[in-house]
């Protein structure tokens, strides 16, 4: 190509000479004809030496790579295997035949006779350290490496690392073997007996022996020597720091045990029975077993323990280290605590951060109910005792909440209480305070842009806790065994306002909360909640005048109709019912509720789940009659609540939701009998 190229040139030379000079044309071509071939000749000849020399090289090169593999195969006592690019064995050498037992015949797999196959060699996913003691069994452990990857050979354990090469022109790999197996026992001997440290607290001991004449100290002495023979048995220290509080440190084996068994101790507590009534003691526990300094670990057990409470009691939190937090139990109702020492303690602690603050914004969850404004309203007065300036993030568009604004606002003077989310984005500054109420799950939160802005952040709630939060809340008043978020906020401004604070607008928003979610006092009451009303009835708030909040229109009466005619019975206690809507979403909302609480009245159903397809998802209403618990059901498609009301939201079909739902009734129903 150089040589044609050239030929044009100087034919275009020859041309041009021949044109503008008088010598003789014969003489200029053979001038131009000479001068070509000689050109062309040497760069021939260098090229061609040029091209020896690189063949020559390769040939070298070959040879080495013949005569390093052989070293490898007969000399170093290396175990090693050349692959072909299809993954095929090309070449194995003595050391490697002698650990297999028997020779690796040319052609053959290497899965054949090692664990890792080829691609995963040679392109290794890297995993940390954190990640391998997350994932990995108990027994078996991968020690993270910078090169290779982790095999097994025989029951042996090796790094096999991977290197690129040709053998006649071809490319390939070249795996070496280089043993770690007392590496690797001594890595998973250090994970099974890494230590473990955790929280148990006796949760409702002291509550059960204030409604039972029984002794509290011989029973919790019976109690206590269970927990000690149980944590012998592991081989752990138990130490009881507080009355009914216990430090428990074991092993990473022993807990994995633990695990299996779904912590049988859980039961074997609950099959202590006080009274005539034989009711249950129950313990929770909170457990860390990831990595860090004892300090760490203990720090997150009892964060653990905490979140075990907030959902109730009766169970076991774990936490490994990552996002997600295992729970075990749950499986008992919780008991109405009757101190109200909480409850002024964080009442002090809002007032404190309110007074620091330079404004307030106040949100509830998405389609909002009353007990959800009538917190946020009871907070706005807080607030505004305070003498902070308070905001409401509210969707003005709800049917709920235009029922209590129109009835506040009568006089003008809530005109500006409440505004919408893009508003109250523009409202949020440095010194800024996010009270939440009736709500902990940040998904369902009426702004979490709001929420993503602040910086200060307080919630009030009665429903279980779900997850730990990634960050901490300035005040987490989390009470499960509340009957209603009204009720809380009633009990914070009564230990914080004096009488007459509240107008009786406000009082009567918030008793309609708790009417709400106690069924008009029927459900879930204790005497805090009947104290929480009473206060409010000082306040003003009549109760024939909050029941108004509760009257239906036409359109909820027919949304509320369309369950009737579409049940089913399910694994013989369950009634499921289903509506595809009626096109009003907040109607629909409030009609699965009351179709979930009216099957409840019918005979031999211990729970009811109503499901309406609302803007393209499917809302799931649930109620029990306490012998199955409903939240630990939603959780699994999740969503939240208590023991015998929870609901979910699911962006899928009718079909899909119903059979979803189905295999979670089933998987709890499985679990349930399991530990029977």
């Amino acid at each position: 190509m150089i040589c044609v190229i050239i030929g044009i040139f100087f034919l275009a030379s020859y041309t041009v000479l021949a044109s503008l000079t008088d010598l003789p044309q014969m003489l200029i071509g053979i001038s131009v004809t000479v001068i070509y071939i000689y050109i062309s000749v040497f760069i021939f000849l260098s090229v061609r030496n040029k091209l020896r020399k690189i063949r020559i090289e390769e040939e070298k090169a070959e040879a080495m790579n013949t005569e390093i593999s052989q070293l490898f195969r007969e000399v170093v006592d290396l175990p090693y295997v050349i692959i072909s690019e299809a993954g095929s064995v090309v070449i194995a050498n003595d050391a490697l035949t002698e650990i297999i037992g028997h020779p690796v015949a040319p052609g053959s797999s290497l899965k054949e006779f090692c664990s890792g196959s080829p691609d995963s060699i040679i392109n290794p996913q890297r995993k940390t350290e954190e990640e391998e003691l997350l994932s990995a069994p108990t027994d078996k452990f991968e020690i993270p490496v910078d090169d290779g990857v982790q095999v097994s050979i025989r029951r042996r354990q090796f790094r096999a690392v991977a290197y690129p090469m040709a053998i006649n022109s071809h490319p390939c790999h070249m795996i070496v073997f280089n043993e770690i197996t007392a590496l690797v026992k001594l890595h998973d001997k250090m994970r099974r007996e890494n230590t473990v440290v955790a929280f148990v607290i006796l949760d409702n001991l002291e509550e059960l022996t204030q409604y039972i004449r029984v002794s509290y100290r011989s029973a919790a002495n019976e109690i206590e020597t269970i927990l000690k023979n149980w944590a012998e048995g592991m081989g752990g220290i138990l130490r009881e720091y507080d009355r009914d509080k216990y430090m428990l440190m074991l092993s990473q084996e022993k807990l994995e045990e633990c695990v299996k068994n779904k912590f049988e101790i859980l039961e074997a507590v609950r099959q202590i029975r006080l009274g005539d009534d034989s009711m249950a003691v129950t313990v929770s526990m909170g457990i860390y077993a990831g990595s860090g300094t004892l300090a760490h670990r203990e720090s997150e057990a009892f964060a653990a323990l905490d979140l075990a409470l907030q959902r109730g009691g009766d169970q076991v939190a774990i936490r490994r280290g990552g996002p997600d937090t295992e729970f075990f139990g749950g499986r008992s109702k919780s008991l109405q605590k009757r101190t109200r020492v909480r409850s002024r303690v964080n009442s002090a602690r809002l007032c404190a951060k309110i007074a620091e603050s330079s404004n307030v914004l106040i949100m509830g969850h998405k389609n909002p109910d009353f007990d959800c404004i009538g917190a946020c309203i009871g907070i706005a007065r807080l607030a505004e005792f305070c003498g902070v300036p308070a905001r409401i993030i509210a969707d003005r568009s709800n049917n709920t909440f235009n029922l209590v604004y129109n009835k506040l606002n009568r006089n003008g003077e809530y005109a500006d209480l409440f505004t919408d989310s893009l508003s109250g984005l523009d409202m949020v500054e440095n010194n800024t305070l996010l009270v939440i109420c009736d709500a902990n799950n940040f998904n369902i939160i009426e702004a979490p842009d709001i929420a993503e802005s602040v910086d200060r952040i307080a919630i009030i709630d009665h429903h279980r806790q779900t997850a730990k939060f990634d960050f901490e809340p300035l005040v987490s008043y989390i009470d499960p065994a509340a009957s209603s978020a009204c009720e809380l906020v009633a009990e914070m401004l009564e230990h914080s306002m004096p009488s007459g604070k509240l107008t009786r607008d406000e009082a009567e928003a918030m008793l309609a909360g708790i009417m709400l979610d106690t069924k008009h006092f029927a459900k879930d009451t204790s005497p805090r909640t009947f104290a929480a009303a009473l206060y409010l009835q000082n306040e003003g708030a009549k109760p024939e005048v909050a029941r108004q909040y509760f009257a239906e229109d036409i359109s909820e009466y027919i949304a509320e109709a369309k369950f009737n005619s579409n049940v089913e019975f399910y694994r013989g206690n369950i009634a499921i019912t289903r509506s595809e809507g009626s096109g009003n979403p907040g109607h629909d909302r409030i009609a699965a509720s009351k179709a979930a609480d009216k099957l409840l009245t019918v005979r031999q159903v211990d729970a009811a789940f109503a499901l309406v397809a609302i803007d393209g998802s499917v809302r799931i209403s649930a109620r029990s009659a306490d012998k199955i618990n409903v939240q630990l059901i939603l959780e699994k498609l999740g969503g939240g609540g208590h023991f015998d009301a929870a609901a979910a939201q699911l962006n899928n079909t009718m079909d899909e939701v119903y059979s979803m739902l189905k295999s979670a009734i089933d998987s709890y129903l499985d679990n349930k009998k399991t530990n029977a």
